[in-house]
């Protein structure tokens, strides 16, 4: 112990005695650390806010028909989701049921083609849908009555009426060979995502998207009634309880519906969103960090570079010790121990670097950014710092351990 202890103590004297170009080698070792630190700690910020993000949307679950147990997978009916309304109504916030339709409507403008989605009222919250900006959702009661009502978008009333000021104004609706008049009872909000979808189906010829919602009861009035879904999405109110939501409502339906089997319904497995976006961000960090990390191997050949001048330097040094009996693993581990000092400090100032710059993106918000310090990342940064002084420190030691004592000091 004694021993190496002086080993440290002679590769500190020998770093003070070259301070500048002791730092110049370090300098490789700092800018690496302080990168791939700093580039990991975003990455770690960007993962947390998508994957936050998607977990928003977790509190969403899909129902469904089991199609490897039952033939006809349109069994989930009106009164199985007022039965599920009321019977969960303590955790689930809502259930969504839908069936698209294409049709054309028909306005003093002309007519157009048209996509009918014919659903619930708890659309009204859909998960992918934008908020009313004027008017109202269609009622429970609109539902129960099969009411000709519907619900557009600000782009629909545009393209329909030419103004968006059409609450209560009435179009002709044709669906297979039925038509009928429905009347707007509520606008939505056209996302810009959505303006920006309409604008390169224009450039491409492709006309006008127009969009309407409906209650799916109305379906009847144009001779295709629906009697049933193969799928419901229900919202929790806790997005902690969203699996133990499914798992009930499978329970439920399937009490309801045992005269189609075992197990005729299903929770749909959706694919984990957060999971999926965090193995992406995982990825795109460790690239990023690695091409930083290159650096690091930069460093290591410039503290080889210094090893060698060292051993060249002190080959009176080596020569009078090996002349008075120091073994061969002394000599190598001295110069292995001063190598390793140089990256460790490096690595060190490096990590403090990548630290300071991590809390400056955090307190500034770059670019929306909150930087996370990753345990991990500066654990490694410190073991592959001294790593690298140790595997580039290797070759110029064992010149050094090789060299003969009266080779040594006939150099002299």
């Amino acid at each position: 112990m004694g021993q190496f202890l002086e080993y440290i103590k002679m590769a500190l004297d020998n770093i003070r005695s070259n301070k500048g170009r002791s730092f110049l080698t370090m300098l490789g070792i700092i800018i690496g650390i302080s990168s791939v630190v700093t580039i990991v700690s975003i990455g770690n910020g960007l993962k947390n806010d998508v994957v936050n993000a998607a977990n928003e949307q977790t509190n969403t679950v899909t129902v469904q028909a089991n199609a490897e147990e039952i033939t006809d997978t349109e069994i989930i009916t009106g009164d199985d989701i007022a039965f599920l309304e009321t019977s969960m109504s303590d955790s689930v916030e809502s259930i969504t049921a839908a069936l698209m339709y294409s049709g054309k409507c028909t306005t003093r403008k002309g007519s157009f083609d048209a996509y009918v989605t014919m659903t619930t009222p708890d659309y009204e919250n859909g998960q992918y849908t934008s908020p009313l900006v004027k008017g109202k959702y269609f009622s429970d009661t609109d539902l129960a009555n099969g009411t000709p009502v519907c619900v557009i978008d600000e782009l629909t009333a545009l393209y329909l009426f030419g103004n968006t000021n059409v609450i209560g104004m009435s179009f002709e609706l044709a669906i297979d060979s039925g038509i009928q008049e429905v009347t707007i009872v509520g606008i939505r909000e056209t996302s810009a995502d959505m303006l920006e979808v309409e604008q390169t189906y224009r450039a491409m010829g492709m006309g006008e998207s127009i969009s309407i919602e409906a209650p799916y009861t109305l379906a009847e009035s144009f001779g295709t009634p629906i009697d049933g879904f193969s799928s419901i999405s229900l919202t929790a109110k806790n997005g902690d309880e969203a699996n133990r939501v499914a798992s009930t409502a499978v329970r439920l339906l399937n009490a309801r519906h045992q005269n189609l089997g075992e197990n005729p319904f299903m929770q749909q497995k959706p694919v984990n969103l957060s999971d999926m976006l965090g193995a992406v961000m995982d990825g795109v960090t460790a690239f990023v960090a690695l091409v930083a990390a290159i650096s690091l191997v930069v460093g290591g050949i410039g503290v080889m570079n210094i090893m060698l001048v060292s051993v060249t330097e002190r080959t009176r040094e080596i020569g009078i010790r090996k002349s008075l009996g120091a073994k061969t693993g002394s000599i190598i581990a001295q110069f292995l121990c001063e190598s390793a000092i140089i990256s460790g400090m490096g690595g060190i100032i490096g990590i403090l670097l990548g630290g300071g710059l991590t809390a400056l993106i955090s307190f500034l918000e770059i670019g929306g950014i909150k930087a996370s310090l990753s345990l991990p990342a500066v654990i490694t940064a410190t073991l592959f710092s001294c790593g690298v002084g140790i595997v580039f420190g290797i070759y110029p030691a064992r010149k050094a351990a090789r060299l003969s004592p009266i080779e040594a000091l006939r150099r002299i």
